[in-house]
């Protein structure tokens, strides 16, 4: 017993240290995957979100204001749909994008 605690007060900045820098390498990695943003969520997100987050994140994944509430409404109307809860909002939005886009070109 007095062997475990005198290597425990000897090495005892070290053990701190140590635990330190693995608590910091765990936030950093659980702060990586779990995004808060509605970028990078599906569709269930999507549908729990505001109006004005909705615009924004259209606004950020097309690059443009362009159409904005057109898109946000074609995503709304792809969120209705059975087993679109998975589906992603970057990828909803870039088919909403093409389609208004092929539209407008036709």
């Amino acid at each position: 017993m007095d062997d475990i605690m005198n290597f425990l007060k000897r090495n005892f900045k070290l053990i701190i240290g140590i635990a330190v820098l693995v608590l910091v390498v765990a936030i950093f990695f659980i702060t990586q995957y779990k995004s808060t943003s509605l970028e990078n969520g599906n569709l269930q997100k999507w549908t729990t979100s505001s109006v004005e987050s909705k615009i924004a994140t259209v606004q950020v994944l097309t690059e443009s204001a362009q159409n904005s509430e057109l898109i946000v409404q074609c995503v709304d109307k792809m969120s209705t749909f059975n087993d679109s809860s998975e589906f992603a909002v970057r990828d909803a939005v870039k088919l909403c994008n093409m389609g208004i886009q092929l539209r407008e070109n036709n």
